[in-house]
Parts: C-alpha cells; sequence; structure tokens
C-alpha cells in the first residue's frame, strides 16, 4: 500500500504544478478543511472547550502541538505561529514535497482557528514554509 500511495501522491503532485492556482487553491482548501476534520480540529475544541482565558488556551495549544510556537502579538486578535519542523503527515512520509502544499496547512489552520472563533472571522497569512527552503514556517492568524 505504501508504494501505491507514493506513486498515486506523485501524480497528485505533478498535477498541482500544472494547475492554475485558482483551481490548486480550491482543491488544497477542501484539503485542508479534510485534514483539520481528520484530528487537530477537535484539538482545537477540546482546548478551548477546557480554557478559562487565551492564556491558558495558547498555553494548552502549546503543549497539545509541541512543533508549534504561539505568539500573541495582540491579545484576543493577532498571533504569530512558527512550526518548529513541517507536521504534515503527506510531506513526513515522503508522499509529497512540493511547497504548493502548504496551502493545505493554512487551510486547515484555518478551519481549526474558525472552530473557535466562527466562520469567516479568521484570517491565515501564510508568510514562510520549510519547504520553500526557511527553517521554520510561520503564518500570521488574524482574528477578525
Amino acid at each position: 500500500m505504501d508504494n501505491f500511495l507514493k506513486y498515486w501522491f506523485n501524480g497528485f503532485q505533478k498535477s498541482l504544478d500544472q494547475i492554475d492556482d485558482i483551481s490548486r487553491k480550491q482543491i488544497l482548501k477542501e484539503c485542508g478543511k479534510a485534514c483539520s476534520n481528520s484530528y487537530t480540529k477537535q484539538v482545537y475544541l477540546n482546548v478551548k472547550n477546557n480554557s478559562s482565558n487565551e492564556e491558558e488556551f495558547i498555553e494548552k495549544l502549546k503543549k497539545a502541538f509541541p512543533e508549534i510556537i504561539i505568539d500573541v502579538i495582540e491579545k484576543e486578535h493577532l498571533y504569530h505561529i512558527k512550526y518548529k519542523f513541517c507536521a504534515c503527515d503527506l510531506v513526513n512520509k515522503n508522499y509529497i514535497n512540493t511547497p504548493y502544499i502548504c496551502e493545505c496547512s493554512r487551510n486547515s489552520l484555518l478551519y481549526n482557528w474558525e472552530t473557535i472563533f466562527g466562520e469567516g472571522k479568521v484570517n491565515i497569512e501564510l508568510v514562510q514554509t520549510i519547504l520553500q527552503g526557511a527553517s521554520c514556517c510561520k503564518f500570521v492568524v488574524t482574528v477578525l
């Protein structure tokens, strides 16, 4: 099965490289939502439901996801999130290595935060990624 998945994702990656940006973003939006639904969204929800304030929420998120650093830039509004290493299972299992997949990660993060603050009330900006050659992945989270 592992061999099949490597071949399948190789075709998927080649397709991502060949399609237009709008189509690629739409595909990766749905992939990000599926990724979020598979695990992380529920962790965010549980952490939020078991936190009495923003500081506790952020600290519990850091414990749940030891690969992230969260800096509160503006309380309850602006956060910088850094990933010390790539947390994408598809990348870590060598199924895919295109920086385009980082749009999936951006969307997964978006759905996680929207679970807490509401749909359309969060913006996630992808600043840099390991797959782009940076030393860490960095996102800016803005709660609108």
